[in-house]
């Protein structure tokens, strides 16, 4: 199997439970959204490639889930290689906790946005009514991530498509996904659909 590995908590204990299948005999081939969590998925003895064609599988977490299947990703700054592993997997699997289903994605009230370094300044300034706020560093494709301010009440589709129709800007963290493929974990171990 060809499996996408997505980034942070969530992500890294789906990585942790492939591991232990691995171990029990599955042969797969890990495609890491993020250096950390390929550095992971080496650790725990599951080998990683770089995406070159389909994949079997993607699962990945996220930072909040409405009850349409809108999901905004990208606290991490893995957001374009999430995107990129999520588009080529037959089947994208979203791994949450509770507390990341929201009745509305206002109360994450975040949309993260990646952009060219050269043009993130113009970037930023075209979407100055939302306040962007350029995060420390950089991601680990050399972009530069911003996060804006969606109002309460905001169309976030509308303003996810606002953002990428501007020149420099590679990518925004909305995505969507039918409920059925958003796993829910319980702090006993169990899991549900969100749909």
């Amino acid at each position: 199997m060809e499996v996408g590995l997505g980034t942070g908590r969530a992500a890294a204990a789906g990585i942790r439970a492939l591991a232990r299948r691995v171990a029990g005999g599955l042969r797969c081939r890990g495609v890491p959204t993020s250096r950390a969590s390929a550095a992971l998925a080496r650790e725990l003895g599951i080998r990683v490639g770089r995406l070159r064609g389909p994949l079997d599988l993607a699962f990945d977490g996220a930072d909040a889930v409405d009850p349409g299947g809108l999901i905004v990703k990208g606290a991490g700054g893995a957001l374009v290689r999430e995107r990129l592993v999520a588009q080529a997997a037959a089947v994208w699997l979203v791994l949450v906790d509770e507390p990341k289903m929201t009745r509305s994605l206002d109360s994450w009230g975040r949309l993260p946005v990646a952009a060219i370094p050269f043009g993130a300044a113009r970037v930023a300034g075209e979407l100055a009514d939302l306040a962007p706020r350029r995060r420390p560093g950089r991601s680990d494709d050399g972009l530069v991530l911003l996060d804006l301010e969606v109002p309460a009440g905001a169309d976030w589709a509308a303003i996810a498509a606002r953002a990428a129709a501007l020149p420099g800007v590679v990518d925004h963290g909305l995505f969507h996904s039918p409920l059925g493929r958003v796993l829910v974990g319980r702090p006993d171990g169990y899991w549900s659909t969100a749909g």
